[in-house]
């Protein structure tokens, strides 16, 4: 019971962790695209604030790797799971695979035999 406990909770803050990637990314969404507004708005020309564009653009696609790599987190303790003894054991984000019901506690669901 404790490893199913230990598990739910670093499955809690998986996908707290993932939610903050991609609100982040979505907030970078809004700048980038207020950047060039505001620059067409104030009537400057189109070499003002272009090193400030590039570093967002250049931030976003680092959160973007952060994403994958997070995506990627879910596989590698589907493996760390099944060396635990969890096996029967899945992690749900919420409905986040078509198919899948949401949680309704928690993040770890057991799996029961066909």
């Amino acid at each position: 019971m404790k490893r199913r406990i230990v598990a739910e909770q670093l499955a809690s803050r998986l996908f707290t962790t993932e939610e903050a990637v991609d609100s982040t990314l979505a907030l970078m969404g809004d700048l980038i695209a207020a950047m060039p507004r505001a620059r067409l708005e104030a009537g400057l020309g189109a070499g003002v604030g272009q090193q400030a564009v590039d570093r967002v653009l250049e931030a976003a696609s680092g959160m973007a790797h952060a994403r994958r790599s997070l995506i990627a987190v879910h596989e590698a303790l589907a493996q760390a799971k099944e060396q635990v003894g969890l096996r029967r054991v899945t992690l749900v984000g919420g409905g986040d695979k078509p198919g899948d019901p949401p949680a309704p506690t928690g993040h770890l669901h057991e799996l029961r035999s066909a």
